[in-house]
């Protein structure tokens, strides 16, 4: 299993760089990225992402009707629609493993549509995918830690409030400034 890095590891700020071969050592690492996924418990997972294990490489995978792995991915198109979830007057929560503890309502696409390799054997193949609402917006999350982006971003951005959980799973709106120490 891998350690999951936390903020404010410098790691996590960095752009991830393609893959651009397939051998023994990706092979291992995305096998331990995808058991640290389905391992990690308190809170569960639903994605997580190369740099996350402080390793920076274009690659994450997803949990959620199973573990799938994306390298090198990318949006190739997406919908005009931007949306907290499926009800707007109760915005989707997005976590980080990497953000202990904190919880914020993120603008993100209803659906995208994605090239990507997958491990295909002993070789890498191109695969192309349409992914909707949930599914979606993992992947967005996930796609944004290749980059340095951490969700929180998006709450000193557009000015939105992020919640500590504390105990009693009751959420505490914190201060943004806060975040700016990330």
């Amino acid at each position: 299993m891998k350690k999951i890095i936390t903020i404010p590891h410098p790691t996590l700020r960095k752009t991830a760089k393609v893959v651009t071969h397939y051998d023994k050592k990706l092979k291992n690492f995305v096998t331990e990225l995808e058991e640290t996924l389905a391992k990690k418990r308190n809170p569960r997972g639903v994605g997580l992402a190369a740099p996350q294990v402080d390793k920076l490489w274009r690659i994450f995978c997803i949990n959620i009707a199973g573990i799938e792995t994306f390298i090198n991915p990318r949006v190739i198109k997406q919908s005009k629609r931007i949306t907290f979830g499926p009800d707007e007057e109760d915005p989707i929560l997005e976590a980080c493993l990497s953000i202990p503890d904190l919880y914020g309502p993120v603008p993100r696409f209803s659906w995208v549509e994605i090239e990507c390799q997958v491990i295909d054997g002993d070789k890498l193949s191109e695969k192309k995918l349409r992914l909707e609402d949930f599914k979606a917006r993992v992947f967005q999350h996930e796609l944004d830690h290749l980059d340095g982006v951490l969700f929180t971003d998006y709450s000193l951005k557009y000015d939105l409030p992020v919640y500590k959980k504390s105990k009693g799973d009751k959420y505490e709106e914190i201060d943004n400034a806060l975040l700016e120490l990330f």
